[in-house]
């Protein structure tokens, strides 16, 4: 997972330079990319930098943190308001902040909040993976074409005709209608990435299959799905319920 880009909002100087040591040593995930000193300074940040997460201080000079909210209607960021006064705990939870860290801050429980954001931004990003890969199989735009390097150049193929991809060490071997085969000097991984939002999904560390062309579903440890190639192939344990899911929503 890539760092979560955060910023830190204090009006103490010596209050933000411990936050940001704390986070640099102890919460390596974690990637400042602005510092404010006051509400209207992270309102300019905010916008300059759009982060994922933001450390706020509540009791600030002249407008205090919550005056945030009042000034970015559109909030694409997570909160993790960071105080001395635990009486503002209530409010804070109404703004839907992630958590809230009282002063001075105790290292395990800011490990333990940078957790709970990481995996809240993960399953974020797993929905909207979902969303765009459910959207493209159901309301395909245009057949989409990917190029394929061999020894001769490069060779473009329309991805609706891949039916699987499965790994060969750091090779690819590429599965098509017809039972035209080819093997490709790019890992499983590089197709995984490439073919996400086309309509492929990752079953087993082995296999990568195309949705359009899964025939059949059979129940079991893991399962097996049966390919419009008619090749059975093995579903793992750990990818199943998120296969499951995929199908499930494409009824």
């Amino acid at each position: 997972m890539s760092k979560i880009k955060s910023i830190v909002v204090d009006d103490e100087q010596e209050s933000r330079e411990t936050l940001l040591r704390f986070l640099s040593k102890y919460c390596p995930d974690v990637e400042i990319i602005g510092e404010a000193d006051s509400v209207n300074q992270a309102v300019e940040v905010i916008r300059e930098t759009s982060p994922e997460l933001v450390f706020l201080d509540v009791n600030m000079p002249v407008e205090n943190g919550f005056k945030l909210f009042e000034k970015i209607s559109d909030i694409h960021f997570y909160t993790v308001f960071v105080t001395a006064y635990d009486q503002y705990a209530v409010q804070a939870f109404k703004h839907h902040a992630v958590d809230y860290l009282l002063k001075p801050i105790v290292i395990h429980e800011l490990i333990i909040t940078v957790n709970r954001v990481a995996k809240l931004l993960e399953d974020k990003n797993k929905i909207q993976q979902l969303s765009a890969l459910l959207q493209h199989i159901k309301n395909p735009v245009e057949q989409s074409k990917i190029a394929l390097p061999t020894m001769e150049g490069l060779v473009y193929v329309y991805t609706m005709d891949i039916v699987r991809l499965q790994a060969d060490d750091n090779y690819t071997s590429i599965f098509f209608k017809g039972g035209k085969k080819m093997m490709i000097s790019h890992t499983l991984a590089y197709f995984e990435d490439t073919l996400k939002d086309q309509g492929f999904v990752r079953i087993h560390h082995q296999h990568l299959i195309n949705l359009q062309h899964v025939e059949k579903y059979i129940r079991g440890r893991g399962g097996y799905i049966i390919m419009s190639d008619e090749t059975s192939l093995q579903v793992s344990q750990r990818k199943k319920d998120e296969f499951l899911r995929i199908i499930k929503r494409l009824k």
